[in-house]
């Protein structure tokens, strides 16, 4: 499953990389209105399936549409259903998900029923940073390093580059159209571990992927990395950030003290490397106090 939104670029090759290496390949122009050119490039490789969304309910709008599309097919020609669902973002290079498909230890893992999803590690396009994954226990919260081999259980995974187990989806519902974008795949994350669910991330598989316009940065003697986004993002960051801590925090404790430390990171990246700081630290606290004092939290 490929999501587009906004410039579609070349997308041709990453096309023919999926089509080649997935038995089907599902293509969601989440634009307004259709593109033309997303239809032109979904053409001229073959085999894929396009659907037009128009951006309802967000990114969740767009995964909830193509998971209904494939069941309707299977539904309609009594297929046997797929086992398991690959999510690819336009902003990520898939060159790796062959290998990381074959990996001996990922299919080990996607073989049981106690695991939801395993994805590859992600490193920025912009800051060439790889993502720090965290461990959660109830009261405690780890970060582990960035880089590191093999596979770990984390917390929580972005949809991109990562491979989901069917039925564990449909235990775990619809994507949350409330959300739209931001906490998405956070959410879903929370849903798998209250059903008793791993995540997984294998840090030998890396593929280079863009949230933003990330900019990196030194503080204390760390790299970090201010996302960019513009004051409408930053609002719903607020929103969303806050949102998951009503449902969340009192059973998970870690989880709530995250989304306070995220809103505090959110803020320092605003302050040290990013320009209309006053607007966007405006619009992330108007965001926050959105989600935070909601008549109730959806």
């Amino acid at each position: 499953m490929l999501v587009v939104h906004g410039t579609v670029g070349e997308l041709q090759p990453a096309l023919a990389a999926l089509t080649a290496l997935l038995a089907r390949v599902v293509l969601v122009d989440n634009n307004e209105a259709p593109s033309a050119e997303l239809a032109r490039q979904a053409s001229a490789v073959g085999g894929v399936e396009l659907l037009h969304q128009g951006n309802r309910g967000g990114l969740a709008g767009a995964y909830n549409r193509a998971l209904r599309h494939l069941q309707e097919a299977v539904d309609a020609a009594a297929l046997t259903p797929p086992r398991q669902i690959v999510f690819v973002d336009q902003d990520s290079d898939p060159a790796v998900l062959g290998a990381f498909l074959a990996d001996p230890e990922v299919r080990a893992l996607l073989a049981r029923d106690d695991v939801a999803a395993v994805a590859a590690a992600y490193r920025d396009r912009a800051t060439a940073l790889r993502a720090r994954y965290i461990e959660l226990g109830r009261w405690r919260l780890q970060h582990l390093p960035r880089e590191f081999g093999g596979s770990r259980r984390v917390a929580f995974v972005i949809n991109s580059m990562s491979v989901w187990r069917l039925d564990a989806l449909a235990r775990l519902g619809d994507f949350d159209e409330t959300l739209a974008i931001d906490h998405v795949d956070t959410e879903h994350c929370l849903r798998a571990r209250r059903q008793g669910l791993a995540v997984w991330v294998h840090g030998s598989h890396v593929f280079a992927h863009a949230i933003g316009r990330r900019k990196r940065y030194r503080l204390f003697g760390r790299d970090l990395q201010a996302t960019g986004h513009g004051p409408a993002r930053r609002r719903m960051i607020g929103r969303n950030t806050m949102l998951l801590l009503r449902r969340w925090g009192g059973r998970e404790p870690a989880f709530a003290r995250l989304c306070l430390l995220r809103l505090a990171y959110e803020a320092t990246g605003i302050v040290l490397a990013e320009e209309q700081r006053a607007t966007r630290l405006a619009a992330l606290l108007r965001g926050a106090l959105e989600g935070l004092f909601a008549r109730r939290a959806p």
